[in-house]
């Protein structure tokens, strides 16, 4: 894997660059310069356990500063970003972008090289930007409040009536028409405001992935989760349980030397790292 990488790193210096900025970044708010090849990451930096926010006092020592602010980014996404920007011999840079302004900052503007998000590579995606091989395969479940009347519920039919209410421009949103009988709010713009409701009462529930579910659940006590049986839950096609790196259209060097980089990642150290999140996350 090293001499592919090595091969696809000697035809970038030879003048077939893929896009990434350059800098000699020591701090958080350091302007790029010329003097050091940098891999610049769009995430949320609020979508625990993939990503997250800490200030510098709780810094992980693996945590990376967030471009631009005193803060720091920390979680799944950081630990494979890191891991491919070692591989590749290259600087991570981590900006936190908006999740609906992601897709612009990699294609519009390209203020950023990959967008590592927890995003799901469906078709409609796929038409603007270029997906890598998944690096998570996740499982969607419902979370509300555990006194809610929906909490035994075991499966998809079994939420006539809910207010069930999701994240903006995901796959979540899509689910919601899955729920038989339930009432479609309108979404809100991320998980920690969506969360912030349901504890409040103003919705019955909403739909996350697996890992996002057990990580809301850590943190907050009042509410559990639903993991419905084979057969009852919800019907998802492999695009949207996958989760991929994006990536411009046309860079097929970066884009295959990050999928050499993935195959040599197994499963049990995916979900190790996942359940290193899982624990650290605040």
């Amino acid at each position: 894997m090293k001499r592919i990488i090595l091969s696809i790193l000697m035809l970038l210096v030879g003048g077939l660059m893929f896009g990434c900025n350059q800098s000699t970044t020591t701090n958080s708010t350091a302007t790029p310069t010329t003097e050091d090849q940098t891999l610049v990451v769009g995430m949320e930096a609020g979508y625990a356990p993939f990503n997250w926010t800490i200030d510098e006092a709780g810094a992980f020592e693996g945590a990376v500063p967030i471009f631009g602010t005193n803060n720091y980014a920390d979680g799944y996404d950081v630990m494979i970003a890191q891991l491919i920007a070692d591989e590749l011999n290259m600087t991570l840079v981590i900006k936190a972008v908006e999740w609906e302004g992601l897709i612009p900052s990699l294609v519009t503007s390209e203020e950023i090289d990959l967008i590592i998000a927890g995003m799901s590579p469906t078709a409609e995606r796929a038409e603007t930007v270029a997906f890598t091989d998944e690096y998570y395969q996740s499982t969607h479940v419902i979370v509300l409040r555990s006194d809610s009347v929906f909490a035994n519920a075991t499966s998809i039919e079994d939420f006539s009536g809910a207010d069930v209410v999701a994240q903006l421009g995901t796959i979540y949103d899509d689910l919601v028409a899955q729920l038989t009988g339930a009432n479609h709010e309108n979404p809100l713009g991320d998980v920690p405001t969506i969360i912030t409701a349901i504890n409040q009462g103003t919705y019955d529930l909403t739909i996350l992935e697996l890992p996002v579910a057990q990580a809301v659940v850590e943190t907050n006590p009042d509410l559990t989760y639903i993991v419905f049986e084979a057969g009852f839950g919800f019907d998802v096609s492999y695009e949207d349980s996958a989760v991929a790196i994006a990536l411009r259209q046309g860079e097929t060097e970066l884009l295959n030397a990050i999928n050499a980089i993935l195959a040599n990642l197994t499963n049990e150290e995916r979900e190790n790292l996942m359940q290193e999140a899982i624990t650290r996350q605040p």
